[in-house]
């Protein structure tokens, strides 16, 4: 809530100078935003729907490209592989990704998995300014290019199951490195008022990945498998625009 309110409060302030009702303006762009993705591909193999953070800064030329580097944080609960606690024999509860297994005093303990993963995409795109209140508002289409990486979180509750300290947890969590690519095609819209300013739009993530530990219990080897991971999402932004101050002084001819 606080950061939300300091966004609020950033616009307004940044908000003034530039007269956007008539003229197509280039001005830093700054952005916050929530997508819920669902995943396509081989990444709907391990993970379910997800909620992503994301937060990006840019610039919009008066030529209405725009041109940002966004990076995201992507997170869930829904992880459907856990075959890597299949050693350990692992029961599942009644929470769906809750596990049991008997720890050091002989006790069962819970396990938690997690999905935890970041994207960092360079993004170039243009305003259609075919509708809205200015020409500034309008269709935006962007097309990204960067790297995502991706792991299960597994959360040892009480640290008393030796297998799953923290340094061993390496052997399990399905660390994936790769390049990945976005496309996105939405609704932009900087209000006249100057204080309004958002954009909502669909986006797709393609991931050409490979899994990067030497060593993955359940494998008894490495884990290097190449896989192809699509994140398809709504993503929601509130945009902090930063004008030019306006002229404090009028010359009379």
């Amino acid at each position: 809530m606080k950061g939300i309110l300091f966004f609020l409060v950033l616009s307004a302030f940044c908000s003034f100078g530039q007269n956007i009702r008539d003229t197509v303006i280039s001005a830093p762009l700054f952005s916050a935003s929530y997508a819920f993705q669902i995943p396509g591909g081989d990444l709907s193999e391990r993970f379910g729907v997800n909620n992503n953070l994301g937060f990006s800064a840019g610039i919009k030329h008066h030529s209405n490209w725009q041109f940002e580097v966004e990076g995201t944080f992507f997170f869930s609960n829904n992880v459907k592989d856990s075959a890597m606690l299949t050693p350990l024999n692992a029961q599942s509860t009644n929470i769906k990704n809750e596990y049991r297994i008997i720890d050091q005093f002989g006790e069962y303990n819970p396990v938690l998995l997690f999905e935890r993963g970041f994207t960092i995409t360079a993004n170039l795109g243009r305003v259609f300014p075919v509708f809205g209140p200015n020409p500034n508002s309008g269709i935006i289409a962007k097309i990204g290019v960067g790297t995502i990486w991706h792991r299960i979180r597994i959360d040892n509750q009480g640290n008393e199951i030796p297998q799953l300290v923290k340094n061993n947890l390496p052997f399990y969590d399905r660390k994936t490195l790769g390049v990945a690519f976005k496309q996105y095609i939405g609704y932009q819209h900087l209000s006249n008022s100057r204080l309004t300013n958002f954009n909502i739009g669909f986006e797709v993530y393609e991931g050409l990945t490979q899994g990067i530990r030497d060593y993955q219990i359940d494998y008894m080897g490495p884990y290097k498998t190449s896989r192809l991971e699509i994140l398809y999402g709504i993503r929601l932004g509130w945009i902090v625009p930063v004008y030019r101050k306006a002229p404090s002084e009028f010359y009379i001819d």
